[in-house]
């Protein structure tokens, strides 16, 4: 892979945003390292329930399970890019799928409704009707009722901080300058070092973690076996 940016690149505001991002991202894994390392750790367990996964019982499981993969990464890039609000919303993400999993786990013709969804207005509703958040929220009760607590926890905080346009998704955001004659108030789109930073790196691996924890009541017997429930502990003990 080429080295040198394309022509053009920063040219832009767009192009010029992004590499800001990507600049943060550098700042951040060699700054933050602590932070960093615990989703690293997360998404090395996600990597080894999934590689060379051939042949899944359930296929819908399996592809809520490869999705939840793809929200948590991209929203470890936002975290570390500084980008909190907008992590929030991914992190959101990350939660959903995994609890999805394992309410149609619970439930097998849950399947076909979520399947159904957009097949007519009857299937539309049916869906919603399966899937409201306190159906899914008890079936995560069922299956495991400590990490069921923390993902009420932790969902509500990213729909207040970013997976919502809530008053935190802008106010925690938001920098006043006070001037002599005037008083400026600043959206900030990309964070540096600040407690912003800090919440948004904890709470998209506590998201990450919590999403494993849910998944481990599906695949239980594979998460011992290649030890990432061992490793889930281990997290679990650096206060996540």
């Amino acid at each position: 892979m080429a080295s040198t940016k394309p022509p053009g690149w920063g040219d832009d505001e767009l192009s010029k945003f992004l590499e800001a991002a990507h600049q943060n991202q550098y700042a951040t894994f060699v700054n933050k390292r602590e932070a960093v390392a615990k989703l690293v750790a997360i998404d090395a367990q996600f990597s080894k329930a999934t590689k060379d996964w051939l042949n899944p019982e359930n296929e819908i499981l399996a592809m809520l399970f490869i999705r939840c993969i793809g929200a948590y990464r991209t929203a470890c890039g936002l975290a570390m890019s500084g980008q909190a609000a907008e992590c929030y919303v991914q992190s959101r993400s990350v939660l959903e799928y995994a609890a999805y999993a394992v309410h149609i786990n619970k439930d097998r013709s849950l399947g076909k409704v979520w399947l159904d969804r957009h097949e007519d207005e009857a299937g539309m509703k049916a869906s919603k009707n399966a899937f409201q958040h306190a159906k899914v929220l008890k079936s995560l009760t069922s299956a495991n009722r400590h990490a069921a607590g923390r993902f009420e926890t932790i969902y509500q905080r990213t729909i207040d901080f970013g997976g919502h346009p809530n008053e935190r998704a802008v106010t925690a955001n938001l920098k006043i300058v006070e001037e002599a004659d005037r008083r400026k108030m600043l959206g900030i789109l990309q964070h540096g070092d600040g407690v912003q930073l800090e919440m948004a790196l904890k709470t998209t691996a506590q998201c990450g973690l919590i999403s494993l924890e849910l998944l481990e009541t599906i695949y239980g017997p594979k998460f011992e076996l290649l030890g990432i429930k061992a490793a889930m502990l281990d997290l679990r003990r650096t206060g996540l």
